[in-house]
């Protein structure tokens, strides 16, 4: 039983640490500019301590509940090892001051780093800081610049000596949430800029989440650990944890849906009940659709037609329903909601502030022609159907895949003319690996023009850039390796005494992930590198230090590359990728084929 002291009586226990750990150890500072930084410090911890200590969730929207009384403790995957996330974050930190939290949408990555920063208040010898990466988009400065400015409302002009000197007491712990949220146009140079911070102050500790993909498990200093799927017998504790201390009624819930799911295990949705987002959602659309979808896409939509007419007739006395302010109906609400996560999504926006909300949704309800205020609208998404919730002076989707959702339901319901300017200029203009699970709900909803306008064009595209004979003095096989090298930017990195591969995003990769395929270039130079020899490894030490160049084409790297079966792999990834087309042309062709022969019945 994990037991905490959480809400403002957290405070408290931060007070030895700041004064002694940290304030206590400035030289030359006044007691006024010492009192100063204090203050500012307890009031930067003190908003996440109100914010993380309750939480609203899917379950339980209607109230903010203690965190304590909904966390479910989760396991995570390291090198070589599987742990429980620790009831003190210092034990996670025990070998390693830099931790990579990685996992897809839902896993609970933002549960254990809420753990983590009120664990830290309790038991933590570190002063736990809790970073947004979401929040640097449009900041006009570096990472260091961020943190002097919002947690210590310092400026660095006049303060350069006391920010450095308290940074270098390694007496705080940087919980540093959601790289791959960073807006696109400043992934470069933030990561960067967060690299030169850790250069400048390693001994602090500092965890990272992000999801797979987006380049946050490359950085060097840190050592990856994953976040696991619940395992069955952890799918019905959960359920349990939910509702086992609510009423009779709940209790006879979790019967129901326990016995359901131990019913249904053939049933291809089961594998979505290991993420703990979609078995909360789940278990709050059971009593309107008490059975397993087959498609995602399918859920999604029960989890909106609960929310909106469903949940407070459920959990109400008396059939009670929220008051629609606006007055539209579902389809209305509905359509207006696809439109604006369509364009939000696609801006790379997932916090919504009210000038934001003011700016979009009038344009909106004019071009909609629905009839309703920008307020009652907003008010219906977050208060009558729970769908937005308020965070600060901001709003936000429970989680960004219902935004994904809806968003690929606005492209499903366009014209043929929209899917296609789409598909072929909005989805090739971002390298955004998050993208990936809305490409899955896509092709999900609109299945023929995504294959037709998206997958299978791109597919091609690649195919080609990787066949092209750029270097006449090269084989096939070999122009392939090396095309493939430079388009995704490979590169072998030694961390400590291991070998990590890794690719700059892009979009054609994506899609390679996307289909879930085995890399077997990755796969062959990755076993290739795991054991490579004292002899080989000399190919790739230059100056003392390992350097693997992908533009290589010596004598000996060739021999090396030939003799790894690496060009051969190279040729096996164009086979694979060719047999994919065709299963997706074939897949096209018979779509088309059965349109055609029902069109005939008529």
């Amino acid at each position: 039983m994990i037991e905490y002291i959480i809400g403002s009586k957290l405070l408290a226990s931060l007070a030895p640490k700041i004064t002694d750990g940290v304030i206590n150890l400035l030289r030359d500072v006044t007691d006024e500019c010492k009192q100063a930084i204090r203050d500012d410090i307890y009031a930067y911890i003190g908003n996440f301590v109100e914010k993380y200590s309750k939480i609203k969730t899917f379950l339980f929207c209607e109230e903010r509940r203690d965190f304590y009384d909904v966390y479910f403790p989760l396991s995570l995957e390291g090198r070589n090892k599987e742990m429980q996330v620790p009831d003190n974050p210092d034990e996670l930190f025990a070998e390693h001051n830099f931790i990579t939290l990685l996992g897809h949408a839902g896993c609970g990555k933002t549960m254990i780093l809420r753990h983590l920063f009120l664990s830290a208040c309790n038991k933590s010898s570190k002063i736990p800081l809790v970073i947004e990466l979401r929040k640097l988009k449009g900041f006009d400065g570096s990472f260091k610049d961020f943190v002097a400015d919002k947690v210590f409302s310092l400026k660095l002009s006049q303060n350069e000596k006391i920010f450095n000197s308290m940074l270098k007491t390694g007496k705080f712990m940087f919980l540093l949430d959601g790289y791959d949220e960073i807006a696109i146009e400043q992934k470069d140079a933030l990561t960067h800029s967060l690299e030169n911070f850790f250069d400048c102050y390693p001994q602090n500790s500092y965890l990272l989440t992000s999801r797979p993909g987006a380049n946050a498990e490359t950085l060097e200093r840190f050592e990856n650990y994953h976040v696991c799927k619940l395992s069955e017998t952890q799918v019905f504790e959960f359920i349990d944890k939910q509702l086992g201390n609510g009423n009779e009624e709940d209790k006879e819930l979790a019967t129901k849906i326990k016995d359901l799911l131990d019913q249904s295990k053939n049933n291809p949705f089961m594998r979505y009940m290991s993420s703990p987002l979609l078995l909360s959602m789940f278990i709050l659309t059971y009593n309107e659709h008490p059975e397993l979808p087959k498609h995602v896409s399918s859920f999604y939509y029960n989890v909106f037609d609960t929310l909106h007419s469903k949940h407070d007739a459920k959990s109400k006395a008396g059939g009670y329903q929220h008051d629609k302010k606006s007055k539209l109906s579902q389809d209305e609400i509905r359509r207006l909601l696809e439109a604006f996560c369509f364009i939000s999504y696609m801006q790379s926006t997932y916090e919504f502030s009210p000038e934001y909300l003011h700016d979009i949704l009038p344009k909106l309800i004019e071009r909609l022609k629905v009839v309703c205020t920008v307020d009652d609208i907003i008010y219906d998404l977050s208060v009558a159907i729970s769908i937005l919730v308020q965070d600060g002076t901001s709003y936000v989707f429970p989680h960004r895949s219902l935004q994904e959702y809806f968003a690929a339901s606005y492209i499903s319901h366009s014209r043929e003319e929209t899917k296609k300017k789409v598909y072929t200029e909005k989805f090739r203009d971002t390298d955004d690996t998050a993208r990936i699970t809305f490409w899955r709900l896509c092709e999900e909803l609109d299945q023929s023009c995504f294959l037709q306008y998206f997958l299978i064009p791109s597919l091609k595209k690649y195919i080609g850039d990787l066949v092209k004979l750029n270097d006449k003095s090269l084989s096939r096989s070999e122009n392939i390796l090396f095309n493939y090298l430079q388009l995704t930017d490979t590169h072998v990195v030694k961390i400590s005494d291991r070998y990590a591969i890794y690719r700059i995003n892009f979009i054609r990769y994506n899609i390679i992930r996307y289909l879930r395929i085995q890399n077997s270039i990755v796969r062959q130079m990755f076993s290739t590198f795991k054991g490579i020899n004292e002899k080989d490894l000399t190919l790739f030490v230059k100056r003392g230090q390992f350097h693997f160049n992908n533009k290589d084409k010596s004598k000996e790297v060739m021999e090396f590359y030939e003799r790894n079966d690496i060009f051969k792999a190279a040729e096996k990834h164009i086979e694979t990728l060719e047999e994919i087309v065709k299963e997706k042309e074939n897949l096209l062709a018979t779509m088309k084929d059965d349109s055609v022969a029902i069109m005939d019945l008529i």
